[in-house]
């Protein structure tokens, strides 16, 4: 990351661009590493085709109808914080899921006396609230050095995503099941240089969508559309572009599963940097204790989370990354 910033100085400089130019730049790749959850993090970030928990408001809104219950979680980092702070609070619940008749049935016979896990085949419709603030101090423009010294830089970044499934299995007993859902994104951004006594904010209003697509037990892919409509305001208000970004999921064996995802696979102007993840969970004792690792765009992560309550998950997730060596810990509960 310290490398990109070094070619970015450089190329301003040559190009004859002001310092602001550069900043403004900066004020994206700065930003938040995009990912929601310390389980997710120790994954590598690779989340889109799995988004099972709280987490799938960032990741993929379609997987907000896969949850069972209502889940709360509550995250942050706990070192260096006077580096850079960053914290983050997601829930989770359901608006309408159609139960059961009291009637028989030989299909919901033969799953639940056949299968291991049965398959909801009727609608569902599920919701997720999610706020994080990440805020970089001073210190950290210490850190990367040059003309980023004396900035501070303030992210409130809220979304309310919506989620339905749609069971679209053409023959008894089949496990092929579709969901999709939409995200609504406010994010507000501050930046403060000390140096020049200014204050730039910029406000954006975004609409995603995503699907996930379970082909069996073990085979799940996800896709999402992120800025499909934007609108911006304040300075750098330029448009964030249209990204497209794919992911999907491999259940190795029961309580493993390797995930990989793309992010703006179409190199989209003005949206989140291309990125590479891949991410392994493994679960042992009896799903007591999980272990995670991944890696981000070549940079390891690690993790793991331990089930404490019947309702609650300690997760702790490592980030190598380039300007500081990044710690997390979550709270996870859930809710019948």
């Amino acid at each position: 990351m310290k490398r990109n910033f070094t070619h970015l100085l450089y190329a301003s400089r040559k190009l004859k661009f002001p310092a602001l130019v550069a900043l403004g730049v900066l004020f994206s790749l700065v930003g938040p590493l995009y990912a929601q959850s310390a389980r997710a993090r120790g994954m590598g970030g690779a989340f889109l085709g799995v988004s099972d928990d709280e987490s799938a408001t960032y990741y993929n809104p379609a997987g907000l109808s896969q949850i069972q219950g209502q889940e709360l979680s509550l995250q942050t980092k706990v070192n260096e914080r006077d580096v850079f702070q960053w914290d983050s609070l997601a829930f989770t619940g359901h608006i309408y899921e159609d139960h059961p008749k009291d009637q028989f049935s030989v299909t919901d016979f033969l799953e639940h006396n056949v299968l291991e896990e049965p398959l909801p085949r009727r609608p569902k419709y599920s919701y997720g609230v999610a706020y994080t603030e990440d805020t970089r101090f001073p210190n950290f423009g210490k850190l990367v050095g040059g003309e980023f010294l004396g900035v501070k830089k303030k992210v409130n970044d809220f979304q309310l995503a919506f989620g339905t499934r749609f069971p679209i299995a053409r023959r008894m007993l089949a496990r092929e099941t579709l969901y999709g859902g939409i995200k609504l994104r406010v994010l507000n951004s501050d930046r403060w240089i000390k140096s020049l006594g200014t204050h730039n904010k910029r406000e954006s209003d975004s609409l995603g969508v995503g699907l996930m697509y379970h082909y069996n037990d073990r085979i799940t892919g996800g896709l999402t559309v992120d800025n499909v409509v934007v609108r911006v305001r304040g300075s750098l208000g330029a448009r964030d572009g249209t990204s497209l970004n794919l992911g999907g999921s491999l259940k190795l064996t029961k309580g493993t599963i390797v995930s990989a995802d793309a992010t703006n696979i179409t190199n989209s102007h003005q949206a989140n940097q291309q990125q590479y993840r891949l991410g392994l969970e493994k679960k042992f004792i009896e799903n007591d204790l999980t272990i995670r690792v991944g890696t981000w765009n070549g940079t390891l992560t690690l993790g793991f989370g331990m089930q404490v309550l019947p309702n609650f998950r300690f997760d702790y997730a490592f980030y190598a990354g380039d300007v500081v060596k990044e710690h997390y810990v979550a709270g996870h509960f859930t809710f019948n």
